[in-house]
């Protein structure tokens, strides 16, 4: 899905590469991180600054569906870390979706009195209007939904329709969907009795991915179909695709060289590209990252507690492990005993 959202500020067109200094700041926040990064994996212990009781932070794998949620077996002291906690915390807790579900599909429409007419050349209608026909069996007459949730459904329909092509049945698929990793993983610690906390809404989710104007978001949602084939776009893809075998590898090194490569293809791809690499790490990792910050010592103070998110915001120097250090923490990778 997430993949899928980045689709959205692709625009592909004539593009110059202009990079600013402060974008270059921005996309070199991983470079220290690789000379001083102590070995590890996903799993921190955090303890020090007058805890009583260690907490642990762990780096998720979210957003598609290459790795579920048995692959935290593999991991050393993946259950025992769990075990030794009462509270957990998450990005968000997936389970309060539903009560803001009413809130988020109001946001997902179109205003009433705009239409993909009035956002789209006749050309690019047309053609959009091809795929949906295609893909949903819905003309874009009848298409009320925003482009940013839009894109969204269709990038969920295609990751359905590969596994389909894969040989996997609907209700293979749907197991599937009911075990990708952070969902389960607040399943299990609720299963146990830990109070849970998120530390973000839903709705607040929604509302970092949604800036830009419908019109943008619309044309650049024809533009991620158009230019499938385009070397830029491929390249992205295949880039992004290599996460799965960087998490599979457990190793933090590992990660912030993957880091380095993206930032490389983002200071040297076009304009479009740079701004959704600035807006990536400015906005979902670096001011996320900071805002949890806040309220992570507060949370931890008291209670032993199982931190969880995505694996990206572990590294760099706005991750959390460098942000956690600065409080005063000691963090170190996780080794399980005896």
């Amino acid at each position: 899905m997430k993949k899928q959202i980045y689709f959205l500020f692709f625009i592909i067109f004539s593009c110059a590469t202009v990079v600013s200094a402060q974008q270059t700041e921005i996309f070199h926040s991983y470079n220290s991180s690789a000379k001083t990064q102590s070995e590890g994996g996903w799993l921190w212990k955090i303890s020090g600054n007058g805890l009583t009781h260690p907490s642990y932070l762990f780096g998720t794998y979210h957003g598609t569906f290459n790795i579920l949620y048995g692959y935290v077996d593999s991991i050393p002291g993946f259950h025992q870390a769990l075990d030794a906690c009462s509270q957990y915390v998450g990005e968000t807790l997936l389970s309060k979706g539903a009560t803001t579900l009413p809130n988020l599909l109001a946001n997902t429409k179109l205003h009433k009195d705009t239409t993909y007419h009035d956002l789209l050349n006749d050309n690019d209608y047309y053609f959009l209007d091809s795929i949906l026909r295609h893909k949903i069996n819905v003309p874009l007459d009848k298409m009320y939904m925003k482009p940013l949730f839009l894109t969204i459904l269709l990038g969920n329909i295609d990751e359905i329709e590969k596994l389909k092509k894969a040989g996997y049945t609907k209700n293979q698929i749907d197991s599937i969907n009911s075990q990708l990793m952070d969902g389960t993983l607040e399943k299990k610690v609720k299963e146990k009795g830990y109070t849970t906390i998120g530390l973000e809404t839903v709705s607040e989710q929604f509302e970092m991915m949604i800036s830009g104007n419908d019109q943008e978001r619309a044309n650049q949602l024809v533009d991620s179909y158009r230019n499938e084939e385009n070397s830029e776009f491929t390249k992205f893809t295949a880039l992004t695709d290599t996460l799965s075998k960087v998490y599979r590898s457990q190793s933090m090194k590992s990660l912030i060289e993957y880091e380095i490569q993206i930032d490389s293809f983002y200071l040297n791809s076009c304009t479009q590209i740079q701004r959704m690499g600035a807006h990536q790490r400015q906005v979902l990792l670096k001011s996320r990252n900071k805002n949890w910050i806040t309220q992570i010592p507060e949370l931890i103070k008291d209670k032993p507690t199982f931190i969880a998110v995505g694996v990206r915001h572990l590294p760099g120097e706005y991750g959390l492990i460098a942000l956690l250090r600065k409080e005063g923490y000691k963090i170190e990778a996780f080794e399980a005993t005896q």
